[in-house]
């Protein structure tokens, strides 16, 4: 009976086994099949990590109970090396030092989600706005990188873009306003992206993203002056995917327009089957200015994808993810849902190469702040 017991027990484990090995199978696809033709790739990229670890699980219980098969398995988690040396880093030990080394220049990227709230009656100190602008200031960056940016103006509110430039001392600026708003009768608060620069821009451009519904949303290049070279920061920030739209003000609810039953009413499941189509077509856009741009370059940017996700794997093929080169573990960047969502990254083209890279986990923005030194080789 007991040896009966026995053989039902690991035939039925084999069977889990086995399924659970096909579901991860497809999971090592994600970066090579387009979620626009298989739109089930969405969710197993997203799912990837977690999949990850369960199969190293049943490699562990396959050696175990079935010796003799238990490669099958171990060739069948091998199969999604490309992901896994995307989702995760793999150099422990180095630490982060805020000393800048000789020749370096550091660039801070950060999806500070509007800066909270500059209202002149929450400008309290110890507020989350003077957080972030104090981290801001300690970074001691060369270059600065927002993405989701508001300034307002008006007598109500603190205007970020003026004190980050003259007070933070970040004579050049390149700001892309996407959208503005008026807020409390004569106050206007204007949305976008935007880079501040110790170092002289001496070129810039700003490219409309694809977006189906005609949200604008640009992103933005520059082309940066140190010493005899030149190199260009690319600065964007991909469609938000509004999982939290139906707490939104009714201010912020007319650029959710046209397709208002998208936003407030559908399913967090169909939002990001639906986004991830639109970060297909905007990563492909990006892509085509990364290909003809003829200077070494960083990227920085909000991809709201997962390294796992086929839009990041179109955006980094041939280039150097800073966390990837320097970092240890799955380096999340996200200050909710779920600590394997690395969705910001700083992308580099040679010869530039990264010197040291660390997240900050501050739970200020939902996002965390990144910085990274680089250094151009000779």
């Amino acid at each position: 009976m007991a040896f009966f017991a026995i053989a039902v027990f690991k035939k039925f484990t084999g069977i889990v086994c086995i399924g659970y090995s096909g579901v991860y199978a497809l999971s090592v696809l994600t970066p090579f099949v387009n979620p626009i033709h298989f739109w089930p790739m969405t969710f197993l990229s997203l799912a990837f990590p977690l999949l990850l670890a369960g199969m190293i699980g049943v490699c562990l219980i396959s050696f175990l109970l079935f010796k003799k098969y238990s490669w099958l398995f171990f060739l069948v988690l091998a199969c999604g090396y490309t992901n896994i040396r995307s989702v995760w880093g793999f150099h422990p030990g180095k630490s982060f030092t805020m000393e800048k080394s000789a020749g370096s220049i550091r660039i801070v990227s950060w999806n500070v989600n509007e800066f909270l709230n500059a209202s002149i009656a929450n400008d309290i100190p110890g507020n989350p706005r003077r957080q972030m602008l104090a981290f801001i200031q300690q970074s001691n960056a060369d270059i600065l990188c927002f993405q989701d940016f508001a300034t307002a103006t008006g007598k109500k509110f603190r205007s970020t873009l003026p004190y980050i430039r003259d007070s933070l001392h970040y004579p050049y600026t390149a700001f892309v306003n996407n959208f503005s708003f008026g807020i409390d009768g004569n106050n206007l608060q204007q949305n976008g992206i935007v880079i501040f620069s110790r170092l002289p821009i001496v070129d810039s451009a700003v490219i409309p993203l694809p977006n189906p519904e005609h949200f604008k949303e640009d992103f933005q290049w520059v082309t940066i002056q140190y010493g005899q070279q030149r190199f260009r920061i690319i600065n964007a920030h991909l469609r938000s995917m509004n999982l939290h739209s139906s707490q939104a003000m009714p201010v912020e609810s007319q650029f959710y327009k046209p397709d208002t039953t998208l936003f407030l009413q559908k399913s967090t499941f169909a939002k990001l089957r639906y986004f991830d189509k639109v970060h297909v077509a905007q990563a492909a856009r990006i892509r085509a200015v990364m290909d003809t741009t003829g200077l070494p370059f960083v990227f920085c940017g909000d991809l709201n994808a997962v390294p796992s996700s086929y839009v990041y794997h179109q955006l980094s093929k041939g280039l150097q993810d800073a966390f990837l080169k320097t970092g240890f573990g799955l380096g999340n960047t996200y200050d909710s849902i779920s600590p394997t969502l690395r969705i910001d990254v700083m992308l580099l083209r040679k010869p530039i190469i990264p010197i040291q890279h660390q997240t900050f986990p501050l739970h200020l923005s939902d996002h965390y702040p990144s910085i990274c030194d680089v250094m151009m080789k000779e």
